[in-house]
């Protein structure tokens, strides 16, 4: 069973472990979706400002991502929802529908909160545009980000 809550600064080691190890495994596969390696000190500002929640699984870390107000959404137009963010699986404990877990914690918190909550990925990515439909989000389209596009999603 996942356990989620809102991260502290003690977590801080163990989630940029999971977002640098879920980057490796990403660039391996030539999956430019994020820098390696991690900022620790974005990490911690994040953390610091309640923005960041850890997925745990027996008392051990298995996986991280952000949750923030959403200011500018470009997918939409207007300033409302939220944004989900760095969602990662450490890779010793991938495949084990933790991020599916932590998908559902994250359209749990917009049905509570009367809320849209919108993310995206890039969008050569076509492994993590099915997982995200196939974990019940809604597919917006394709949004150019500088020289790339971005898939955008958001929660039904």
């Amino acid at each position: 069973m996942v356990s989620i809550k809102k991260a502290t600064a003690e977590n801080l080691a163990c989630i940029v472990d999971i977002l640098n190890a879920a980057t490796q495994k990403l660039l391996a596969k030539n999956v430019m979706q994020w820098e390696y390696p991690w900022d620790e000190n974005v990490i911690a500002d994040d953390i610091a400002k309640g923005l960041f929640y850890i997925a745990n699984v027996d008392e051990k870390a298995v996986g991280c991502f952000g949750l923030k107000k959403f200011e500018n959404n470009p997918f939409n137009g207007d300033n409302g929802g939220m944004y989900f963010y760095h969602l990662a699986v450490h890779p010793k404990y991938s495949g084990k529908n933790y991020s599916v877990e932590m998908c559902k914690y994250v359209q749990n918190f917009a049905k509570e909160n009367n809320t849209a909550v919108y993310f995206d990925c890039w969008a050569g990515n076509d492994f993590l545009k099915k997982f995200y439909a196939d974990a019940g989000f809604e597919y917006m389209g394709d949004f150019p980000e500088e020289d790339y596009f971005v898939s955008a999603f958001k929660t039904k």
